[in-house]
Formats: structure tokens, C-alpha cells, sequence
């Protein structure tokens, strides 16, 4: 087997972080010789809102607003992320991004550059009803119901047309998984989709 790239989508909820832990132990199993990379941009916007410059102070007063992130500071984050670390040896999972149209073109054209050939997109689906029920239970410090709902209307506006790009180009391979099932069951029929 050779180095894989998987793009994970779904709202808020749907579970994809669990998925995409469960899918790197399934390929540690199975191809131990493959290194991973994991990029996740929430951990990276995190740490950049911790620094003292001023658009680490913008970037706070984006999110404790409420708000969505600029798309040209999450490509910063996650390309930085993928140019101190891709090597090109590895399985590349990631998550959280994209979350706009603009940011999914870029991404796009840093699958083409790193040559990371026909990446899986897989799209952990659930209903807007099921994603709040499940948060409202995790109930985070942020996950108050306007903000759910927020997030869930982001979700349905922004992220899901930038998905849609990556499914309409012929070099991604997409694959929609209902995410209302049990953590074992959406990872059983993400291993079934994948063929691995």
C-alpha cells in the first residue's frame, strides 16, 4: 500500500475526530511501516490565539464572538502545518478543514503540489437534530444552544459547499457515511467504503 490522504468532513458532533483516531489504529495495524501525519486545524488555531501578536488577538476576538475564522488564516495555519511536516511518506489525515469555498480550492492546489494522489474524502453525516443532541449532551463549555445552532448553520452554508468542490473534481474519491450509527459501526463502514 502506498501513502493515502483522507479529508474528514461532518458537522460538529457527527464524531469525526473518534473516526479518524479509529481509522489511523486501523492503518498503524495494517501498514505499520507508513508513517502518519494528522493536521488538524482546531489544536492549530488554539495555539495561534495564545500568541501576543495582533492577529492572535483578532483571531480571539473572533471566536469568543462567535464567530467563523478567516479563510486566509486557516490556510496559514494548516500550510504551515503541512510544509514542516508532510515528507511525503506518510498516511495524511485531515480534520477541520476545509471550512469555506476559498479554503477548499487551496487545499485542493496543496493535494496537487504534495502530488498526494485521488485523496478520500469521507463525509461522517448526521442530521442537524442528532449533531445537537449529541453536543448538547457533551455540553462543552461553548456549546450552548445558540452557539450549536450556529455552528450548525456554518456547517450548512459554508463547509458543505467547500465539500461539495472537492466531490465534483474526478481526482477525489468521495464517500458519504451515515454517522448516526455507533463509533464501530461508522468505522466498520468507513473500512468497507475505503476497500483497506
Amino acid at each position: 500500500m502506498h501513502p493515502l490522504t483522507f479529508i474528514f468532513a461532518g458537522p460538529s458532533g457527527s464524531g469525526k475526530g473518534t473516526q479518524v483516531e479509529l481509522l489511523r489504529d486501523y492503518l498503524k495495524k495494517k501498514t505499520p511501516e507508513i508513517p502518519q501525519f494528522h493536521s488538524y486545524t482546531g489544536d492549530g488555531f488554539r495555539a495561534f490565539m495564545q500568541g501576543s501578536t495582533l492577529a492572535a488577538k483578532l483571531a480571539k476576538d473572533i471566536q469568543e464572538a462567535g464567530l467563523l475564522q478567516p479563510e486566509f488564516l486557516a490556510v496559514k495555519i494548516w500550510a504551515e502545518n503541512l510544509i514542516n511536516n508532510v515528507t511525503g511518506e506518510e498516511h495524511l489525515f485531515i480534520d477541520g478543514s476545509p471550512r469555506k469555498l476559498a479554503e477548499s480550492m487551496v487545499l485542493d492546489s496543496a493535494m496537487t503540489f504534495y502530488k498526494r494522489e485521488q485523496p478520500f474524502v469521507i463525509l461522517v453525516d448526521v442530521s442537524d437534530k442528532e449533531a445537537k443532541r449529541r453536543l448538547l449532551v457533551r455540553s462543552r463549555h461553548d456549546d450552548s444552544e445558540a452557539e450549536i445552532d450556529r455552528r450548525l448553520g456554518w456547517y450548512q452554508t459554508e463547509v458543505l459547499p467547500a465539500v461539495e468542490y472537492l466531490k465534483e473534481l474526478p481526482r477525489y474519491r468521495f464517500v458519504k457515511i451515515n454517522g448516526e450509527q455507533s463509533p464501530t459501526e461508522v468505522h466498520n463502514d468507513i473500512i468497507k467504503a475505503l476497500q483497506l
